[in-house]
């Protein structure tokens, strides 16, 4: 990390009303969750690339979206069909550090059931389009589809889905735009949020070119950092400094976790 003086931007995002006072939530757990939803998302990002390498034009209609199912032997992506197809397996593909180490395209004329945990978060992810389709104000930040990423069930069996605005930009982060809604295991909704209630290109270099020492932002729809800010400082790389205005807190994010920090260090340069 760079010290105080380094060059680095203040970028000031006021994003709904202050919070009232709530209990902190576990701060392990809300790292390992940002840090899941990184390792999906880039899963579904570079299989898309293998995928459309492997898939003829007139193929592309057949796919309706993708889970990607954490496993002992890593994360395996299917690209789900769509109508009558849509529990079948299009593509599938093993990732294991970040890496593709197998993939196929399955003939169109033997496509196979997805599995029972693939299965369960196609149809949760289904159920969450149609929820996400009920909010017309529940908008992405860039003019591109939101990324999903599903979840695996956790100890309740609710299974949250992740729409979030995607990067179109290198090196400019979209801080909102970011929505999470949980399907119980019954296919109800059980809740549904956004991440914030405006948009914000945080860029990670200043205009000579130079890499920022940190990004900083005020937070007020929760007491601590989310899995979204977990998730954005992957995605920029860089420190993530988040003030919490309902109870004053400061906090910082960075590749070792979360921690509460007594005094934001002094950003220099500017500020919106």
């Amino acid at each position: 990390m760079r010290s105080a003086g380094a060059l680095c931007a203040f970028m000031l995002l006021m994003i709904g009303s202050p919070a009232q006072a709530a209990p902190l939530a576990d701060l392990a757990e809300i790292v390992a969750r940002g840090r899941l939803m990184q390792q999906l998302d880039q899963a579904a990002w570079i299989t898309t690339d293998d995928l459309m390498a492997m898939l003829p034009a007139e193929r592309a209609p057949e796919v309706g979206g993708w889970v990607v199912t954490p496993t002992d032997a890593g994360l395996r992506v299917d690209y789900f069909g769509q109508g009558d197809m849509a529990d079948r397996a299009i593509y599938s593909a093993r990732i294991v550090d970040g890496h593709i180490v197998e993939s196929r395209l399955h003939p169109a004329d033997a496509l196979p059931s997805l599995d029972r945990t693939a299965h369960a978060l196609r149809v949760a992810l289904m159920l969450a389009r149609g929820e996400m389709a009920r909010h017309a104000d529940w908008q992405a930040c860039t003019p591109a589809p939101f990324n999903t990423i599903v979840m695996p069930p956790d100890r309740d069996g609710i299974i949250n889905v992740y729409f979030m605005s995607a990067q179109v930009a290198a090196g400019e982060i979209p801080f909102g735009g970011h929505y999470r809604i949980a399907i119980g295991p019954d296919g109800t909704i059980r809740s549904g949020r956004a991440f914030a209630k405006s948009c914000l290109m945080l860029p990670a270099h200043d205009p000579d070119g130079l890499k920022r020492g940190g990004l900083y932002l005020t937070h007020l729809l929760d007491p601590q950092p989310t899995e979204v800010h977990v998730f954005e400082q992957i995605a920029s790389g860089l420190p993530l400094y988040v003030m919490t205005t309902g109870n004053g807190l400061s906090w910082s994010v960075t590749d070792q976790g979360i921690a509460r920090i007594d005094v934001l260090p002094e950003p220099v340069g500017p500020t919106i």
